[in-house]
């Protein structure tokens, strides 16, 4: 019994009486469904069709790979190293993949069905939001090296994910300061319309009725921004007032919260100032503020971490007879000897032995020129070695390196506050101050010369000082 023809592009078996064909490089290809006939269609019209020759060409020639990448991936097999982010499940074995490459929802119908044809592969499945690939197969079976040179082979590289748990906090912090700016942005004009509609300047005919519904309206619309929006100034005062110190979150809170409570009594009652579009202009552009400023604390610290990812992996040790064995960076000790291959990132600090070579240190002093280096010369982690083929003794080794020194320096830098910070800091503390004991002052003063204007005077010099 002959075996199925297997699809030209999915490489699935093709139904018996199939007649989806598309001629392919200069040949008739026969196709499984129509949709694999269409895409197939679609990659040679964009004249793309070169794809299949590479694919073609990786598929017949399995170790088409470069050597180097090879040895990386045959580390992915070793137990210890798998221990972080491979589970087993009886026979089963399960990870989760970061996928690189990844482009349109056609890429992950590529990818699991690639896999999928591989028969220890019990289950592929991309989440194409965040280009994670989950799979369980039997890895007793197929290794693990063999799935990621599978999708080397398609044209996709995948490296191990393992949650980090300070990143998904912040990224969760993220949007929930993105939500809370975008309900503030988008009830404040609307609260705002309603609120300048019930202003002599604007009140053009305006009806008893219709100015009541104004400004209940209003209030319906502030209620979410106060409650929602300004969740972090109420407990950042709360937090303030308990360790009985003045920032502006208290400044910030006593006038969202006293023009909202008017806007109520003002709503209910009809007497007095609408200050809805105040609670929420504060809202908005102080959320924003901070939203601002919280991105770029973390562009500044993201920087920093790549400075540590620059490392690689693995790494060329040289043993008394010269001979290379590729191994973890961990496994690595001072004194021993590294081979460093060309367009490869120095793993340590070190000094060179044997060979010479152009090292790419800009990271290190911003010279995007390559330096020579030879023979005696230091070489330091990070850095890339462009031309020659290198030996190095180490010398250092993790928080030792001078890549390590840097990103301390980094950390203590963002750290630390300048002078002039810690100055204006304490001048905002006197400023706040000052400022509460001034509205407090004349509130009392104007509820001795006019009563009925006090709290809205008082309210007013808060809204007025609120930084």
């Amino acid at each position: 019994m002959t075996s199925p023809t297997p699809c030209y592009h999915c490489a699935l078996p093709v139904p018996s009486g199939s007649r989806f064909t598309a001629v392919v490089l200069g040949e008739s290809r026969e196709f499984c469904c129509p949709g694999c006939q269409a895409v197939a269609e679609a990659i040679v019209a964009g004249g793309l069709e070169s794809y299949y020759q590479h694919r073609s060409e990786a598929s017949a020639n399995p170790e088409a790979l470069p050597v180097q990448l090879t040895d990386e991936l045959a580390l992915y097999d070793r137990a210890d190293v798998q221990q972080p982010f491979v589970r087993h499940e009886g026979d089963l074995a399960e990870t989760t993949l970061l996928m690189e490459g990844i482009s349109c929802a056609a890429c992950g119908w590529l990818i699991e069905k690639h896999l999928r044809t591989l028969p220890a592969v019990a289950e592929a499945r991309l989440n194409l939001s965040n280009h994670r690939l989950h799979v369980r197969w039997a890895d007793a079976q197929l290794p693990l090296s063999q799935i990621l040179a599978e999708l080397r082979h398609i044209g996709y590289a995948a490296h191990p994910y393992q949650a980090d748990r300070a990143s998904e906090q912040l990224a969760s912090e993220n949007r929930l300061a993105l939500r809370q700016l975008g309900v503030a942005g988008l009830l404040w004009f609307q609260a705002m319309m309603a609120t300048m509609a019930t202003w002599p300047e604007f009140n053009i005919d305006l009806s008893p009725e219709l100015h009541t519904i104004l400004r209940w309206v209003a209030l319906f619309l502030t209620t979410p921004i106060v409650f929602y929006s300004c969740a972090p100034f109420f407990k950042g005062a709360m937090r303030d007032l308990r360790t009985r110190h003045l920032t502006m979150d208290v400044s910030v809170s006593l006038a969202i919260g006293s023009a909202y409570i008017a806007g109520i009594w003002t709503s209910i009652t009809g007497v007095g100032e609408l200050y809805f579009d105040a609670v929420g202009m504060f809202a908005l552009f102080l959320l924003a503020g901070r939203y601002l400023e919280r991105r770029a604390r973390e562009r500044t610290a993201a920087a920093t971490a790549q400075l540590v990812n620059l490392l690689p992996a693995s790494c060329l040790r040289l043993d008394s007879d010269g001979q290379s064995e590729r191994i973890l960076l961990s496994e690595l000790r001072v004194g021993e000897r590294i081979l460093v291959q060309p367009g490869s990132i120095l793993p340590a600090d070190g000094k060179i032995i044997d060979g010479q070579s152009s090292i790419d240190e800009s990271l290190l002093t911003g010279e995007y020129l390559p330096q020579p280096r030879t023979l005696g010369d230091a070489v330091t982690a990070g850095t890339l070695n462009v031309e020659g083929a290198l030996t190095v003794q180490v010398q250092a080794l993790g928080q030792d390196t001078r890549l390590s020194a840097i990103v301390r320096l980094l950390d203590r830098a963002q750290a630390e506050k300048p002078r002039l910070a810690e100055i204006a800091d304490r001048a905002a503390q006197w400023f706040l101050l000052l400022s509460l004991i001034a509205a407090a002052l004349i509130g009392l003063l104007w509820w001795q010369l006019d009563s009925a204007r006090a709290f809205w005077i008082v309210l007013a010099m808060l809204v007025a000082t609120c930084p």
